[in-house]
C-alpha cells in the first residue's frame, strides 16, 4: 500500500484525503483569470522572491523583474542586473496561463476567500482546496491593478512548500537590459504528433505523472548536438519540470556517480543515492538527476516533497539500483512508513 501512494501521491497524502478531484463552485477562478490577463496588461518591476520550506538549502532566492506588456519580461538575480535575461515566449510557466487555470480547476476546489493585505496592498485571497477541505494553495491579487501579487503551496500537514512574492512593485516600464538579450532557448512547443513520434523512438513522455500532474507544456532543443525534451507538468498550483536527453551519465567527470544517480553540479550539491531532492542552489527547485534505459533524467519542481516525489517514481529507475528501497526509505522520512 505504501509503494502505491507513492505512485499516487498527490500532495504528500494517500488516496481519500486528496487524491481525488475537488468538488465546488470554484468561485474563485474570475479572479485568477483576471489576474492573468492582467500580466499581459500592466507594466511593472518588482522584486521576486521564492521562499522554500524550512530548513531547507538556499532557502531564499530573489529575482529583480521587469515586466513590459508586447515586449516580454526581463529577469535578473538581484545584485547581478546585468545578467539579465529577456524571456518572451517562456515555456518556464511562472505565470497563471489557461493551461495552469484549467489544471488547477479539475484538481482543486478553488474559492474565492474575501480580501486580505499582503505587504500593506489589499489584495483579494483566492484558496485551491484539497478533496478533503484542507488548503493546497493560496493566490494574492492585487484589488488595485489585479496582478498576481504572491503565491503560497501548502504540503498536506499545511506546511508552507514554497511561496513566492512580488515586493517594492513600481508600476509603469522600468529600466531594460541594454544590448541583446537571449531569450530562453525552447524552440516551439511539440505538437502531439511529434511527441508520439518521440515515444515511439524510445522516449518516456507521459500524458500524466500522476493523476493531477498532467503535460502541460513540451519543448525541444539541442544541446552539444544531442536533442534536450524539456516537458512541464502541473497541477496548477505545482510545476515539475522533466528534462530527457539520451546519453549516460559519466562518472569520470562526476565523482559523486554510484548506481546510476549522480549530484547535479552547480546548485544540486546535496542530491545522493538516497534518491533525496534539494532546494537550493541558483534555481531554488527540487532537484534530481538520474540515468536509465539509455536517457539522462533531471527533474525539478515547484512542489511540495510528496508530489516531487510522486513526480520523480513515474518516471523510469535506474535498473538494479535498490531504487524502491530508497523510495520506502523516502516515505518513511515523510513519515508513511
Amino acid at each position: 500500500m505504501a509503494l502505491l501512494c507513492a505512485l499516487l501521491l498527490t500532495a504528500a497524502a494517500c488516496p481519500g484525503a486528496a487524491a481525488v478531484p475537488a468538488e465546488g463552485s470554484d468561485n474563485g477562478m474570475p479572479v485568477l483569470r483576471s489576474a492573468a490577463a492582467a500580466e499581459d496588461e500592466v507594466a511593472y518591476s518588482a522584486v521576486r522572491e521564492m521562499t522554500g520550506p524550512e530548513g531547507a538549502q538556499d532557502r531564499e532566492v530573489r529575482v529583480r523583474v521587469v515586466n513590459r506588456p508586447g515586449e516580454g519580461m526581463a529577469l535578473a538575480p538581484v545584485g547581478d542586473e546585468e545578467s539579465a535575461l529577456v524571456v518572451r515566449s517562456s515555456s518556464a510557466l511562472e505565470s497563471l496561463d489557461e493551461r495552469l487555470l484549467s489544471m488547477l480547476q479539475d484538481t482543486y476546489s478553488v474559492m474565492d476567500a474575501g480580501v486580505a493585505d499582503l505587504g500593506g496592498r489589499e489584495t483579494r485571497v483566492v484558496e485551491a482546496e484539497r478533496a478533503d477541505g484542507t488548503v493546497a494553495g493560496r493566490f494574492w491579487v492585487d484589488t488595485g491593478t489585479g496582478l498576481l501579487l504572491g503565491r503560497t503551496v501548502y504540503g498536506a500537514p499545511g506546511e508552507p512548500a514554497l511561496s513566492v512574492r512580488l515586493t517594492g512593485l513600481v508600476l509603469g516600464e522600468g529600466p531594460w537590459p541594454d544590448g541583446e538579450t537571449g531569450d530562453l532557448p525552447w524552440g516551439d512547443a511539440l505538437t502531439g504528433a511529434e511527441r508520439a513520434d518521440l515515444r515511439g523512438r524510445g522516449w518516456h513522455l507521459p500524458e500524466y505523472l500522476a493523476w493531477n500532474l498532467r503535460l502541460v507544456d513540451a519543448r525541444s532543443t539541442r544541446h552539444a548536438e544531442r536533442r534536450v525534451v524539456h516537458a512541464v507538468y502541473s497541477d496548477g498550483l505545482s510545476q515539475v519540470s522533466v528534462f530527457t536527453q539520451r546519453g549516460k551519465l559519466d562518472a569520470e567527470h562526476s565523482p559523486t556517480l554510484r548506481n546510476g544517480y549522480v549530484g547535479t553540479g552547480t546548485g544540486g550539491g546535496g542530491v545522493t543515492t538516497q534518491h533525496d531532492t534539494i532546494f537550493g542552489g541558483d534555481t531554488g527547485q527540487y532537484q534530481s538527476m538520474w540515468q536509465a534505459d539509455g536517457f539522462v533524467y533531471t527533474v525539478l519542481a515547484d512542489a511540495p516533497a510528496g508530489l516531487a516525489s510522486s513526480a520523480v517514481t513515474a518516471l523510469p529507475d535506474p535498473g538494479g539500483s535498490g531504487f524502491w528501497a530508497r523510495v520506502r526509505r523516502g516515505l518513511a522520512r515523510l513519515g508513511f512508513l
